[in-house]
């Protein structure tokens, strides 16, 4: 535990707190299962992660808490030479690897209820856990490695309705009276699933990235899965764990699964309470989805698309003109806020018969560069065809590269376009390149 209360983070800006304001009702009342790696406790921005939990809970937000122990086992056998069987509670787990496992869960049991109590949060250690032993698996006896039968919700339930955050430790009690070492992925997993929770959040001491260092945002439970299965992709074996566990809650009912590099600062409320995150975020549900928009939605799309239209990338609108073909627009949202959106307007009388017109594409500034431009597009193309359009048309000033190059346009001349839409373009005076697709 620190010797010193933790320095005082400056104070949020106001859109900071506007943006956290929005979630908190979504969030309210909503259980949160947060597992924390062991190599992040102890470390300078340890503290603050804590704080951040006094966040989550000021916000009336039920937390609980689960640790992990790896790296503690690595440094006490180290300095007892003891040899361990494993260290991260899926393997074998032989006597002298339980013992070391005691005594790191003890010792970090204690320092995070000092920390906690430090911030003036009520804690408790809770005994939530009914375990048996792993057995044998593969033809390897193992030992002292438990596996969780029954996770006493009722319990855990009552310490949150009377605001008290249970803490779960990686280690478990059989029905004789053992003690028995679990993994503390799993632990968190099978808590969530019991109590129906809202959100599992992996704090790691790393984040998931692509082999080219760019951060994975968000998989679905299938690439989790596939992920977690692979031994090519270079990710440690504790990446690897979190990525089935994540799995298996979001099959199992938890709507999303994040995954957090505990090391950077305020990643906690970073991941939680922005569109995008910090993290990666494994979803079961249709996280991102396109809809028909919304009349409720004139405002925050105008809002969007002022700085393209500001930039003559985008044909200045109304509120009455969007409200006149409200049927033709389509909005891209993360997390149920507008990030982008697309109109696909129908032409009759084309040169090749029906054809659909793609229009007012717009992404949001910060949400660029991430690869919405293109599923609007496809989306796009996906309803023309629906419509039994043979052609799709783009008019663009700015784009006319990433229409041909990325997306399959061609360029094309006035007379492509029907004959009820010429005119508009004509009298615009925009000069916009022409730009045409074949729907197969």
């Amino acid at each position: 535990m620190a010797d010193s209360l933790p320095t005082p983070k400056p104070a949020p800006r106001f859109e900071d707190l506007r943006a956290i304001l929005r979630y908190v009702p979504q969030f309210r009342q909503r259980i949160f299962v947060i597992a924390i790696d062991g190599a992040l406790m102890g470390q300078n921005g340890f503290a603050s992660l804590l704080q951040d939990v006094a966040v989550l809970q000021s916000l009336n937000i039920e937390v609980v808490l689960v640790f992990g122990v790896r790296a503690q086992m690595r440094t006490l056998a180290g300095s007892r030479g003891v040899s361990l069987s494993n260290d991260d509670g899926m393997g074998r787990t032989d006597p002298a690897t339980l013992d070391v496992a005691i005594e790191a869960v003890t010792r970090q049991a204690s320092s995070l209820m000092a920390e906690l109590s430090a911030l003036e949060l009520p804690v408790v250690i809770a005994s939530a856990l009914s375990v048996h032993p792993a057995g044998v698996i593969d033809g390897i006896d193992q030992e002292n490695t438990g596996r969780i039968e029954r996770v006493d919700a009722d319990s855990l339930r009552a310490l949150l309705k009377a605001d008290i955050i249970p803490i779960l430790p990686p280690l478990g009690y059989d029905g004789r009276g053992a003690t028995l070492r679990l993994n503390s992925d799993a632990v968190a997993t099978e808590v969530a699933i019991a109590l129906g929770a809202t959100k599992v959040i992996f704090v790691s001491e790393a984040g998931l990235t692509q082999p080219d260092g760019r951060r994975m945002a968000q998989i679905s439970v299938a690439e989790a899965r596939e992920l977690a299965k692979r031994r090519d992709t270079g990710l440690d074996i504790n990446l690897l764990s979190k990525l089935r566990y994540a799995a298996v809650a979001c099959a199992e009912g938890v709507p999303r699964v994040h995954l957090v590099d505990g090391t950077q600062d305020e990643a906690l409320l970073s991941e939680l309470f922005s569109n995008e995150g910090v993290g990666t975020m494994v979803h079961a549900d249709d996280y991102q989805q396109i809809r028909r928009a919304r009349s409720s939605d004139i405002a925050p799309l105008l809002s969007m698309m002022q700085q393209s239209v500001e930039d003559a990338a985008l044909v200045p609108r109304t509120r009455e003109q969007i409200q006149a073909r409200i049927k033709d627009f389509f909005v891209l949202e993360t997390d149920g806020n507008p990030i982008g959106c697309v109109a696909v307007h129908l032409h009759e009388g084309g040169p090749s018969g029906r054809m659909a017109e793609l229009a007012c594409l717009c992404v949001r500034r910060s949400h660029k560069g991430m690869g919405y431009g293109r599923k609007l597009v496809a989306f796009a193309e996906e309803t023309a065809r629906q419509k039994g359009c043979t052609q799709l048309l783009a008019l663009s000033t700015q784009a006319p590269l990433f229409f041909q190059e990325k997306l399959g346009f061609q360029t094309s001349q006035p007379e492509a376009i029907p004959a009820n839409r010429r005119q508009a373009y004509e009298q615009s005076g925009r000069n916009s390149r022409i730009l045409i697709k074949a729907l197969a």
